[in-house]
């Protein structure tokens, strides 16, 4: 992986670490208000919820490998592995393709939501769904990446 790729997987890594500890943070800060000084904080839930989806949406595209997301792997591990190299390019080409094909309609409907807000803070409901606009975007150029390095003459079976 280039050097720039290798930086920024580092930078999301960061990002999720910190907005897990953040998230760490406003959940005891909740526990603490409710149980011990009976007086429930309306506004730690919903900071919870917006950290988790961004959470999990950032970690899925850039911390978790293709490895270890849920594949159908038996026809792909009882092959050679120059079929393996055209069973990559095409399932990474095919799941590159759908998440392009829909891109456009993500981004129409996360524009759309910010004239909805959130029920406590009255933040732009965009702000929650606008991560799965980076996950869709970070799957799209990472599965292009992918695509060319799978494209190379010098092919490594990890890739």
């Amino acid at each position: 992986m280039p050097r720039p790729a290798r930086w920024f997987m580092k930078a999301a890594e960061i990002a999720c670490v910190l907005g897990f500890a953040a998230l760490f943070c406003v959940f005891m800060l909740q526990v603490f208000y409710r149980y011990v000084l009976n007086h429930p904080l309306a506004w730690s839930q919903e900071i919870a919820a917006i950290l988790y989806v961004w959470i999990v949406c950032l970690g899925a595209a850039t911390i978790v490998s293709e490895r270890e997301h849920v594949t159908f792997s038996l026809i792909y591990a009882s092959v050679r592995p120059k079929a393996r190299r055209v069973l990559a390019i095409l399932g990474t080409g095919f799941v590159t393709l759908v998440f392009m094909a829909a891109f456009y309609g993500n981004l129409d409907y996360i524009a759309f939501t910010t004239r909805q807000k959130t029920p406590t803070l009255r933040l732009p409901m965009s702000l929650v769904f606008g991560a799965f606009g980076v996950f869709m975007t970070l799957v799209i150029l990472l599965g292009l990446l992918r695509l060319w390095r799978l494209s190379r003459p010098g092919w490594r079976q990890e890739d």
